[in-house]
């Protein structure tokens, strides 16, 4: 693997922390190294011979390339092992082609996922098969992703065979929730048969901003609320779902901001003296490091039935739990929170690091106990919405976050 020892150290000062300074070598890889180079490039290249392909072999899927994800934001940790692309479609981004419109939930409002009806008579046309026999013209996710991944494979097929010698020729494209993955196995000098995660989102691009959105119009002086209106202007863009805000099948599209937060990042970053960067790193270190502890635990079965509780006695607790993943994306927007906070640049200096993850980890910390952990970029959106899932555990989860606190507080 790549030596440590990152051309990062040139553009932010070595931490004098000890502890702090082990954490963050940990997150680090030499992203200048050659390899490292050649493998992003490479995935590049070869996404955008996807992209390509697809649209000739089906004109509906003329898209646009748009870079996401930890890698491009410079919040990668470990090394390049993950990358993630937006496929914008062309046709459905177009103005006046698509509306948005709210999903009526019985008991629990969530403004994260929307339905899209197809308005332009012309598009409806074309998108027929794409679209619900029940309300005819809302736009069907799933099956629109079906149809994507299937293109991906064709196309991956006939280009894999003459792409790059140090790409493995063998691929497997699979459909998950939300994106096609794509299994990869890069064989180079440093970095030897090494698996490569490729994740393609189908998405629309919406011009504007969420009504329900309050960052955009924040009454604050500070100059550094400049930047949330800059970023805001970019728009947003709706990401074709299999499951819905309880985490269950159902057809929706949900709001993604992760344009905005790349140019809000890459604003915050810019000052290297300051430590932005290296808190998100060190947490996402941190949550690496204690993944099994930072779980959260779903009951599936109904144990209010005697039968039930009958059929599960000497039954091991980890049978019948359904396991969340704690995802890094939480810690991305309680980090957007605390800058939100302390925009001054005073509350980001190296002295102060410490203290930054302390208090974002607190904020995890009240919000998981509370039950309510909210976006960054819409007030009522819950990234986990437990009034919309079954009972949910997350004791284990309270009580590493509450050793973790304890562990920065002595920092």
């Amino acid at each position: 693997m790549p030596s440590l020892d990152s051309l990062e150290d040139k553009m932010m000062p070595q931490l004098k922390n000890k502890r702090l300074r082990q954490l963050y070598n940990e997150a680090e890889f030499d992203r200048e190294h050659q390899e490292v180079k050649e493998i992003e490039e490479t995935v590049r290249h070869l996404v955008q011979e996807i992209a390509e392909g697809i649209a000739e072999k089906d004109p509906l899927f003329k898209n646009t390339i748009i870079q996401s994800g930890s890698f491009y934001e410079d919040l990668k940790v470990e090394g390049p092992n993950e990358f993630d692309f937006m496929i914008c479609l062309e046709e459905l981004s177009a103005p006046g082609v698509c509306a948005i419109k709210a999903i009526p939930f019985r008991s629990v409002r969530d403004p994260g996922y929307v339905h899209v009806e197809i308005q332009d008579p012309t598009s409806r046309k074309r998108w027929k098969r794409y679209t619900s026999k029940k309300k005819e013209n809302f736009l069907k996710p799933k099956t629109l992703l079906e149809k994507f991944k299937d293109l991906v494979e064709k196309v991956l097929t006939e280009k894999m065979e003459h792409f790059s010698e140090k790409l493995a020729k063998e691929f497997e494209a699979e459909l998950r929730k939300i994106p096609v993955t794509l299994k990869l196995t890069w064989n180079g000098t440093e970095y030897r048969q090494y698996e490569i995660s490729v994740d393609l989102v189908v998405c629309i691009s919406v011009n504007g901003w969420p009504e329900d959105s309050n960052v955009k119009d924040c009454k604050r002086s500070h100059p550094g609320y400049e930047l949330i209106r800059k970023a805001t202007q970019s728009g947003y863009h709706l990401i074709a779902s299999c499951i819905g805000e309880a985490g269950k099948p159902r057809p929706c599209w949900r709001l993604s901001f992760s344009k905005a937060e790349g140019i809000l990042l890459g604003q915050l970053f810019k000052n290297s003296s300051l430590v932005h960067k290296a808190a998100v790193k060190i947490l996402k270190v941190v949550r690496k490091k204690n993944e099994s502890e930072l779980c959260l635990y779903e009951e599936e079965p109904d144990f209010d039935d005697p039968e039930v509780v009958l059929d599960y006695i000497g039954v091991p607790e980890s049978s019948y739990l359904i396991t969340w993943a704690f995802h890094s994306y939480v810690l991305k927007t309680m980090f957007l929170h605390e800058w939100f906070d302390h925009p001054e640049e005073s509350y980001w200096t190296e002295d102060k690091l410490a203290q930054r993850i302390h208090s974002i980890l607190e904020r995890i910390l009240k919000s998981l106990k509370g039950k309510d952990i909210r976006s960054f970029w819409l007030p009522d959106y819950k990234l986990f919405n437990f009034r919309a899932r079954r009972r949910t555990r997350t004791k284990n989860c309270e009580e590493k976050l509450t050793s973790l606190i304890r562990y920065f507080d002595k920092l």
